[in-house]
């Protein structure tokens, strides 16, 4: 995005910071993805969403293999690995 075409509220935020939110947007739509595979994504984020979903599923599923091991890694990449430990927790809880 283009700093002319930010909303005002944008404009002194850095472009790690904006690609950091977007990597963020992505994984909050592969965790929906994951958890409802049915689920309508927004286009700008559904593609990347759904390509990451099966190794966010693999991570809530409790798994502790190569495919979990990669989206944490991806979370912690974008600020969002204590909300992907979280969702792994509840769901951990809803099943006992």
């Amino acid at each position: 995005m283009h700093a002319d075409s930010l909303p005002p509220c944008r404009t002194n935020v850095s472009a790690e910071d904006l690609a950091r939110e977007a990597d963020r947007s992505v994984l909050y739509g592969a965790i929906l993805a994951a958890q409802r595979p049915g689920v309508r994504l927004k286009s700008d984020v559904a593609d990347a969403a759904r390509a990451l979903a099966p190794y966010v599923r693999a991570f809530l599923d409790g798994r502790e293999d190569a495919d979990a091991s990669y989206a944490l890694e991806y979370a912690c990449s974008c600020g969002a690995e204590a909300f992907l430990l979280a969702k792994r927790a509840s769901r951990e809880t809803t099943r006992s």
